[in-house]
């Protein structure tokens, strides 16, 4: 298991590296963060001095390799924008964003798990089909028409919640339902088809040959058995969620770090870009691999197929 573990982290730290390249060149090609920072009549020589505080008249190589002579050391350089430690501008904003990915994911667990089991226990009933036409509904509905909507609804029409920001558990209500409708879709029919192809299984036969209750043989034999892929499912939403919903939080302006890639994005403020590109993929890393240590554990089978492969 160590081993396993010791190389999922040699992996993840591989794959941050590489990211870190491709989003420091991307950043570059989008353009001088001068030409927003200075006004339209500004001279050559205040564009010129401003680039040169920043280091940015350095070849890309040599800043590269400052960027991350840095960000070892945990110094991801000052915002252009904000004039603050990128890093800390990030980690500011990183708990509102898992407060509503957390809620997202818990709402979508609540709503889509009961669904798709019930629809799988009635497979072909009126309930199976209607089921399947929601989520089908849910699909297909754009998240940002979704929040709009949900603010007209209650925000505007209703005056029953927030419109916008981070103030109070009433605030979570609709960005949350907005956040969770594509992961509920999702963990619903992997529900549905996971409970369908362990229902038919020899264990689930003989459990009820032997008299138990059907509730019992749902709960001990289907659930146990079907509901693994629903783990994963829910590990990689959540790694997703906490890595920003930029849509969701910049509609509800959600003081996450969603909402922060886009404020930089659009001030070409390479290090806060950078830096929110870096911990979300890190978070998004980290979620997958305590993840697969939790299927591993629940099923020992896959463990030993794993463990034997590395």
């Amino acid at each position: 298991m160590r081993r396993y573990l010791v190389r999922r982290l040699l992996h993840a730290v591989v794959v941050l590296w590489l990211l870190t390249m491709i989003v420091f060149v991307i950043a570059r090609l989008s353009g001088s963060p001068a030409d927003v920072m200075l006004p339209i009549d500004a001279s050559p020589a205040q564009r010129a001095a401003l680039t040169h505080q920043y280091g940015l008249d350095r070849s890309w190589p040599s800043q590269y390799a400052t960027f991350l002579r840095h960000a070892v050391s945990g110094d991801f350089g000052t915002s252009t924008r904000f004039q603050a430690p990128a890093l800390r501008l990030v980690l500011e904003r990183a708990p509102a964003s898992a407060e509503l990915a957390l809620a997202a994911v818990l709402l979508a667990l609540l709503v889509g798990l009961p669904l798709g089991v019930v629809a799988a226990l009635r497979r072909g009933s009126f309930v199976d089909y209607a089921a399947s036409s929601v989520t089908a509904l849910a699909q297909a509905t754009p998240t940002f028409w979704l929040g709009i909507l949900l603010i007209l609804w209650f925000g505007v029409d209703l005056h029953v919640l927030p419109l916008s920001g981070k103030s109070g558990i009433s605030s979570f209500i609709l960005p949350a339902i907005t956040l969770s409708i594509v992961p509920l879709v999702g963990i619903a029919r992997l529900a549905r088809s996971s409970v369908i192809g362990v229902l038919p299984q020899d264990y689930v036969r003989a459990a009820r040959a032997k008299g138990l209750r059907e509730r019992t043989v749902v709960n001990r034999y289907v659930l146990r058995n079907a509901l693994l892929p629903v783990v994963t499912i829910t590990g990689i939403t959540l790694g997703q969620l906490l890595s920003g919903a930029v849509i969701v939080e910049q509609i509800f302006a959600w003081p996450g770090i969603g909402r922060l890639a886009i404020d930089a994005i659009s001030a070409r403020d390479y290090p806060v870009v950078q830096t929110v590109t870096l911990v979300s993929a890190s978070l998004f890393v980290i979620v997958n691999i305590f993840v697969d240590l939790i299927y591993m554990k629940l099923d020992p089978k896959i463990r030993q197929a794993t463990l034997a492969s590395k």
